[in-house]
């Protein structure tokens, strides 16, 4: 859309505008050597496929800005010798902080060393140098102020060493659960079980897709099977099923835990032993001999002289019909009894 400008005036012509590439091309890589189209060494259009290849090839890259600061479309390789050079360069700059200025993996200076070297004060991040003072300044007072907080922790360099052989040269706060980390790689480190929750996060985000699309077959698949197939697998996952539906509800009105329930049960049952115990012991004192004394009537002897012949008393009162004596007749023995025949037909 062209500006509309006062009467009189011409537009200014926009300056081509170049890109400004601080790396010189011998030692950017070749990248045709990988099948990619160069606009210049080492630089290509800013595009996925580009950048995928530039991905699988190991390499990284930078976002090319022209004279005036605007992004050009454009981006700059980076391969593994490009970085290291990068590194060394900017270890170089750190010297002062390092305890072996001839090894790039070397401790940082920390602590008093740290306070005391003003030049490695200079090139220091400003919290790592608080941390530091306020670290000194609690071990001089003999610890915490407060004996239920941590002691305060020290900064140092971060442990991890890179593929390219050189430590890290961020800092890391010095706590325990850092775990000698700096901030860029504490966000890298996986915890236990965090896979498995990304994995189930990203089933969730996925999850409307995947409805959207059994509806999608469900209305629009040529093949019946796969139309019937979808249309069941969104009345399974809905809860609709198939077949006999038992729902049970049981009301649970005891609030006691089947813990305590057994508990009681078996405090019962020692119980009841122990009871079973006491009674048998109790049965097995000792039995004292005794003699059953029988008492008589006077009334006794007349009532035995009346009674029938075939009727005998115990000794406790009871009366007991005797059997007719083998060869006695049956008529012999009624009139032996005293009965008349009217009375035992009656």
């Amino acid at each position: 859309m062209n500006e509309i400008l006062p009467a009189g005036e011409v537009p200014l012509e926009e300056e081509p505008s170049e890109p400004q590439l601080e790396t010189t091309a011998d030692m950017r890589p070749d990248l045709s050597s990988i099948g990619l189209q160069e606009h210049e060494r080492g630089v290509v259009e800013d595009t996925y496929e580009n950048r995928q290849v530039l991905r699988g090839a190991h390499m990284n890259w930078d976002t090319v800005f022209d004279q005036q600061g605007k992004p050009t479309g454009l981006i700059s390789a980076r391969s593994k010798e490009q970085m290291r050079e990068r590194r060394v360069l900017a270890l170089v700059e750190k010297k002062p902080l390092l305890m072996d200025p001839d090894d790039k993996n070397s401790e940082y200076v920390t602590g008093l060393d740290l306070m005391v070297d003003e030049a490695a004060c200079n090139i220091t991040p400003p919290w790592v140098v608080n941390s530091t003072r306020q670290y000194l300044k609690e071990q001089e007072n003999g610890g915490p102020s407060n004996p239920r907080r941590a002691a305060l922790a020290q900064p140092h360099r971060c442990r991890v060493i890179k593929s390219d052989g050189i430590r890290c040269m961020l800092w890391s706060s010095g706590r325990l659960k850092d775990d000698g980390l700096c901030r860029v790689h504490l966000r890298t480190q996986r915890k236990p079980g965090e896979d498995v929750e990304r994995a189930r996060r990203k089933l969730m985000q996925s999850a409307p897709y995947a409805v959207d699309k059994l509806e999608e077959l469900m209305e629009s698949a040529e093949s019946e099977p796969v139309r019937l197939k979808a249309s069941t697998e969104i009345l399974d996952r809905a809860g609709v099923r198939g077949g006999m539906d038992i729902g049970l509800d049981i009301e649970v009105t005891d609030g006691r835990s089947p813990a305590q329930i057994v508990q009681e049960r078996l405090a019962r049952l020692a119980a009841g032993a122990e009871d079973m115990k006491k009674m048998l012991e109790g049965n097995e004192a000792e039995v004292i001999e005794g003699q059953v004394v029988e008492e008589k009537s006077p009334s006794s002897d007349h009532r035995a002289d009346e009674l029938p012949n075939n009727l005998n008393i115990d000794s406790v009162g009871h009366e007991e019909f005797l059997p007719p004596i083998d060869g006695e007749d049956e008529e012999a023995a009624i009139q032996s009894d005293g009965f008349d025949e009217d009375e035992l037909n009656v």
